[in-house]
């Protein structure tokens, strides 16, 4: 019985630490989205910036400059500090190995439960280049979890 206990103990405490974080719904996020809505997603808990270490990939959809533009995301982790909330952050850039990121809006962070979804109306101004990323970042102001989330997209303005 007491190797039952430890082993349900040790199974609920890795499902705990790997759980997801920040998924990008719209535009698709970088990867693939196996798993996005279960805990524990791969393609979700990404720490690395500016894109999770993710590589830039064939872009997923067209976003004409100067529209309205709803981006989708999920807070798969609540990370909440009512003493300093955190926020979540879209920006846009141009598809390079070093981008330069512009921020077209921001929520902040009111300690909505795991799982919940956001949708955001930006515009997105015009990038120098056709091909530009998409960034949403999770910034937790919490020291009990990492700093920033991060996931990309990859996108054609026009």
């Amino acid at each position: 019985m007491k190797n039952l206990f430890l082993g349900v103990a040790l199974f609920v405490f890795m499902v705990a630490v790997c759980e997801a974080h920040l998924c990008l719904f719209n535009p698709q996020q970088r990867g693939t989205m196996n798993g996005i809505n279960a805990a524990g997603s791969n393609d979700c808990i990404l720490l690395d910036g500016p894109c999770g270490g993710r590589k830039a990939m064939k872009p997923t959809v067209g976003i004409m400059a100067g529209v309205p533009y709803t981006v989708v995301f999920q807070k798969n982790l609540d990370h909440f500090n009512t003493a300093d909330p955190g926020m979540f952050v879209v920006s846009v850039g141009e598809n390079s190995a070093s981008p330069t990121f512009k921020q077209v809006g921001m929520v902040m962070d009111s300690g909505t439960p795991s799982l919940h979804v956001y949708t955001m109306n930006v515009t997105f101004p015009k990038v120098m280049s056709d091909g530009a990323v998409v960034q949403v970042k999770y910034v937790t102001n919490n020291k009990q979890a990492p700093a920033v989330f991060y996931q990309c997209a990859d996108i054609m303005m026009f």
